[in-house]
């Protein structure tokens, strides 16, 4: 049987993936309004599910920013007592400080597989600067497919390479261009490096502070990698993606 992956859009960097054998896995969700109460950046969009309403095997965070880490939301998913938290030191700390229990924490090192049930968790490279230096973008593996989740990182083309190198057949990049992140053009050229079968952008239109034009991205992917399939998600879209290269947007 061909293998197959659910994903679905949170808005801003966040995303869900449900695989063949029901395991739900979270990468940077955003639910609540915490970055509006603490840094005063007002969001656009509502996120289509309640954080109350969450059953998750494991929720990943790529880094402490509370866009990608949600610590108003994260100690309601951590009343689920099988729901893993998985992320670079200091969100574990983080984690910790919340109240999640050690044994439900996952600390995610750069180069370091990690498997969770049958998902395999690569943490590669990112450069988020000073404002947040261990920083990692995420390859998921799903039995057969993988994905490449960016989190916010600089252009940093060879150090990328170990990630391209694992062939994710998806690429998740970050495209706002602001506060040292990928713009849209750098993200199209790490499009054309990673040479996945499907690229979806992210992190745009949450916050107006921060930026993002995906019709940009789109201009120059079809420039740059016209082979790539190109995905702007709907906000709490369905995309079903199977390892024969067939995939399908549901309403």
């Amino acid at each position: 049987m061909d293998s197959l992956v659910g994903i679905y859009w949170l808005g801003q960097a966040g995303f869900v993936f449900k695989n063949c054998a029901g395991r739900i896995v979270y990468i940077d969700p955003y639910f609540s309004d915490v970055v509006e109460r603490i840094v005063g950046f007002k969001r656009m969009m509502p996120c289509p599910i309640a954080a109350e309403r969450v059953q998750a095997d494991l929720v990943v965070c790529t880094h402490e920013h509370l866009d990608h880490m949600d610590t108003d939301a994260l100690p309601v998913l951590a009343r689920n007592p099988r729901t893993r938290f998985a992320g670079p030191i200091e969100c574990i700390k983080e984690f910790r400080k919340l109240g999640v229990a050690e044994e439900q924490c996952q600390l995610l090192n750069e180069g370091r597989k990690v498997v969770v049930g049958d998902v395999e968790i690569h943490p590669v490279y990112a450069d988020h600067g000073e404002l947040a230096p261990d920083a990692l973008g995420i390859v998921l593996d799903f039995g057969g497919i993988r994905v490449y989740h960016t989190g916010d990182t600089a252009y940093r083309p060879e150090q990328f390479r170990p990630a391209a190198e694992l062939h994710p057949d998806i690429l998740i990049p970050c495209i706002n261009g602001r506060f040292g992140n990928l713009d849209a053009h750098e993200a199209a050229l790490l499009t054309r490096l990673v040479a996945p079968r499907l690229v979806i952008p992210s992190h745009f239109w949450m916050f107006v502070e921060q930026n993002g034009q995906p019709d940009t991205f789109l201009e120059q992917c079809k420039e740059l990698v016209p082979q790539t399939q190109i995905m702007v998600m709907k906000l709490g879209g369905e995309l079903l993606f199977e390892n024969d290269s067939t995939m399908q947007q549901a309403s």
